[in-house]
């Protein structure tokens, strides 16, 4: 009976510790309730907490509406799957973006936690993500994104989702009207900043810093991360900002010009033509597949614009008199963006790329064509890319370096350019697009520095080799270093000098990591030039 005993006991304290190890975190009280994580499958001194939901269900009469406090809950759950990815459209398998068949719901509003603290007072500085995919598409719970590898450098990362399409970004006139704030077509900006609270609120039980909070984010996350840091709603939540390929500088569509017309536009396509509450009713009536189909027959219903509440001004406006969160900022784009985003389009003539650049820069179009006219020689369609890529994320980049160094915060821009292997980013079962191992035929694509930054080359993508994994070790290292000290720099890394607008010298991140002068310098002096005179008519 006595062996027996002992038996029982040693066998319970077995099935106590499988899961986790000796001094790991294993459960946390948040304010809705406690949470049981696991051991990360990448990382065994990594816990992970998936599926924490920050905020109710918007669904119903909260559709439309500014995020609600989660719902509370008795007893203890198991955090060991992600939550469903916010409603959107399945894109095509044929691209590098494909994202396969997600489980997808309005009810969608949660986030994912990694870390590596054995006790909650540890205070590790936290990493906010926020995904990108043009505010329609993505979540946060893709593989690409798993934090372990981030988290055991020493932060707690936090993945969340957020409303996207038109459920994150519909204006309308009826919603303004309802709103107290008067303002509509901010819910997915307004869900992030929603993260930011919980973290605020939760954060410290999962061994985190809540007074030490970066936030990062990527092509429309970069942009939101960018009109966050130029919120006043988000004021004393974040410590500093990383933005990878943004493009909110030159953000300007306003509730008046654009955004409520585009809204009813969208209802019109719904069968709502009405302004009053039952039109809203009616709309908010409808099933989710309803607004996905307008979705594809009518546009998104939306995007981030400047609603007067959320984001006051225009977002260079703001950034320019430094009115809102005076922080430091790494900010930066990749030299092929483009080659990924437009990676099926077919070739085009000289003549083609010569009437696009009119509608795009009217009498400027000489110049932006004097600028490139090399890569315009060799293939006007790549030219195309590299002008557009250049005009939206690496002018943005810069314009963002240079208007926090204006106003004395430290900033420090980047320029990625190492070839990465072509693969599908976010469906690591199906990773191989073109069945040839991932050949580099991209270049640095859009999104194709992902899978550095998370220092996740172990777990996703195909062709890796050396060079890309020292790569990828020194950019986390920078990371998450700026998280912790609002400074990339660290013993054995490069040195990364803060921006200088006058000597113009960014990181180059590629096989070899240097600082040097803006290789598109010249081409984007052009483009600023133009963008600020454009402002001043």
């Amino acid at each position: 009976m006595f062996c027996l005993k002992r038996l029982t006991i040693f066998h319970i304290l077995i099935l106590a510790t499988s899961n986790l190890a000796f001094g790991q975190l294993s459960e946390v009280a948040t304010g809705s309730g406690a949470y049981r994580g696991h051991i990360s499958p990448f990382d065994e001194g990594v816990t992970v907490f998936q599926g924490i939901g920050y905020a109710a269900p918007p669904v119903g009469d909260l559709r439309w509406k500014p995020p609600s406090p989660a719902i509370p809950f008795a007893g203890v759950r198991n955090a060991d799957r992600v939550g469903a990815a916010c409603w959107q459209e399945k894109n095509s398998d044929a691209s590098v973006y494909a994202r396969g068949n997600l489980n997808r719901s309005e009810d969608c509003l949660y986030l994912n936690v990694f870390t590596g603290a054995e006790r909650p007072d540890e205070g590790l500085p936290v990493m906010v993500w926020f995904h990108g995919g043009s505010n329609t598409a993505g979540h946060g719970g893709a593989r690409i994104f798993d934090g372990s590898n981030l988290a055991k450098r020493g932060a707690v990362i936090v993945t969340a989702n957020y409303r996207l399409g038109a459920f994150g970004f519909l204006a309308h006139p009826a919603l303004t009207n309802e709103s107290e704030e008067n303002s509509s077509g901010m819910y997915g900006i307004l869900d992030q900043i929603e993260v930011l609270q919980w973290v605020q609120n939760n954060i410290a039980g999962f061994g985190g810093n809540p007074e030490r909070v970066t936030i990062f984010g990527q092509s429309a996350g970069g942009t939101d991360v960018c009109l966050i840091m130029s919120s006043p709603l988000a004021e004393g939540l974040v410590d500093g900002v990383i933005g990878q390929s943004p493009g909110c500088i030159k953000t300007s569509r306003t509730l008046s010009a654009g955004g409520h017309e585009r809204g009813q536009n969208f209802a019109y396509a719904l069968g709502i033509r009405g302004l009053d509450d039952n039109s809203l009713e009616e709309m908010r009536d409808l099933p989710p597949q309803q607004i996905i189909a307008a979705m594809g027959s009518a546009g998104s219903g939306g995007g981030p614009l400047v609603d007067g509440w959320v984001i006051p001004d225009r977002p260079y406006d703001l950034l320019q008199d430094g009115q809102q969160n005076q922080i430091n900022v790494m900010v930066g784009g990749l030299a092929d963006e483009y080659f990924g985003l437009s990676h099926l389009a077919s070739e085009i003539s000289e003549s083609d790329l010569k009437k696009y650049l009119d509608r795009v820069f009217g009498g400027e179009s000489p110049q932006i064509q004097e600028a490139y006219r090399d890569e315009i020689s060799d293939s006007p369609l790549s030219a195309q890319k590299i002008i557009n890529g250049d005009n939206g994320f690496i002018l943005s980049s810069r314009m963002w370096g240079r208007l926090v160094e204006s106003r004395g915060n430290d900033a420090y821009v980047y320029y990625f350019t190492r070839p990465a292997p072509v693969f599908r980013l976010y469906v690591p079962e199906k990773k191989d697009l073109n069945g040839d191992g991932g050949r580099r035929t991209l270049g640095a694509y859009h999104s194709g520095e992902l899978a550095y930054v998370f220092n996740n080359l172990g777990i996703v993508g195909l062709g890796w080799n050396d060079i890309d994994h020292k790569l990828s070790d020194t950019i986390a290292e920078y990371w998450v270093n700026f998280a912790r000290n609002g400074n990339p720099n660290g013993p054995g890394l490069p040195e990364w000098p803060t921006y200088d607008s006058s000597a113009d010298i960014v990181q180059i991140l590629d096989a070899e990591v240097k600082a040097s002068v803006h290789p598109r310098k010249e081409q984007i002096d052009r483009m600023e030039k133009i963008f600020l005179e454009s402002r001043s008519k």
